[in-house]
């Protein structure tokens, strides 16, 4: 009979499938100092040499646990709440290898750092390959094992309804759960990935982390609110047009049926920042056409509306 686990996940923008950027001397610890963490690649999909997934745990296992089996809800933190990214069943505590191929990826990965002055004294200044060796030497700290099948990872972070499971502490630390609870949160999180799939771009090349960038987006394709925060926009101006821009698309496209249509809503605050207070109204959302859109989100630092017309306006 497996037992329960909740972890916290530690922030990444890219979906935890390779080094966050950002995190370099802020807050304490190996993070802030090296600038990634090794749990950046949890979800990366590396198989290694037993065939298996190997993930990182800030908080190792108790020896006791190494003979048990888990079942692991991956949580993050943010202001709104706790949020499951992923869980996974069938855990166990074992170390194994990866390819050369695979470690010279994530060397690579990380010395990719180093141009955005995002990487601690270990790994500054030094070659992919003494790059390469310093991961391999580090490699026992990889103290999860799951099967690929066993992993899964939501569409969307979801957030944990504190009746489901309450988290104890912002700690990153292994919490018990029982399994009441992990089927309670899981189970919904599921529920809503179902739901919400189809919704979202997979193709979608946003900077800024697939989970991340899929909670925003679906904020902002609420019917209700884009509907009324359209209806405002040409209530106030007349026309519906794209605020960064100027393009009017009946105008560009010289079709009045597109008087209604192509421009779309964009959330001023990204869901990310810690400014944003988890609910939405309709001034919160600027009209943008889709090519203003896809820029302002794929531009970092992220840009204003306005930042953006006075960038186009130069």
């Amino acid at each position: 009979m497996p037992e329960f686990r909740y972890h916290r996940m530690t922030e990444n923008d890219f979906g935890w499938k390779r080094p966050h950027t950002g995190r370099l001397g802020i807050g304490s610890g190996y993070v802030s100092e090296q600038g990634f963490g090794h749990e950046d690649w949890n979800f990366a999909g590396d198989v290694w040499d037993d065939g298996r997934y190997h993930l990182y745990l800030r908080m190792p296992p108790k020896r006791e646990d190494l003979n048990k089996t888990f079942s692991v809800v991956f949580g993050l933190h943010t202001k709104l709440g706790a949020m499951i990214v992923g869980f996974a069943e069938n855990v166990r505590y074992t170390q194994a290898n990866l390819t050369d191929q695979i470690w010279d990826r994530r060397a690579r990965e990380v010395k990719a750092l180093e141009e955005d002055g995002q990487l601690g004294p270990r790994y500054r200044g030094q070659s992919i390959q003494k790059i390469k060796k310093a991961l391999i030497d580090e490699r026992g700290i990889y103290n999860v094992s799951i099967s690929p099948a066993d992993l899964h990872v939501m569409e969307q972070p979801t957030l944990i309804s504190p009746t489901a499971y309450r988290v104890s502490t912002p700690l990153y630390r292994i919490l018990p759960m029982t399994a009441k609870e992990y089927t309670a949160v899981t189970g919904a999180a599921s529920d809503a990935d179902i739901t919400n799939a189809a919704d979202f771009d997979h193709d979608s090349s946003f900077p800024e982390g697939a989970q991340v960038e899929r909670l925003h987006r679906a904020r902002e394709r609420s019917r209700t609110l884009v509907k009324r925060a359209k209806e405002a926009f040409l209530q106030t101006h007349g026309t519906l047009h794209c605020e960064a821009c100027g393009m009017v698309p009946s105008e560009h496209f010289k079709d009045s049926s597109l008087a209604g249509k192509v421009i779309e809503a964009h959330h001023n605050v990204p869901i990310s920042n810690a400014a944003h207070s988890g609910a939405t109204n309709v001034t919160e959302l600027s009209m943008l056409c889709p090519s203003c859109h896809r820029a302002i989100h794929s531009i970092r630092p992220w840009l204003s509306v306005a930042e953006l017309r006075d960038r186009l306006q130069r």
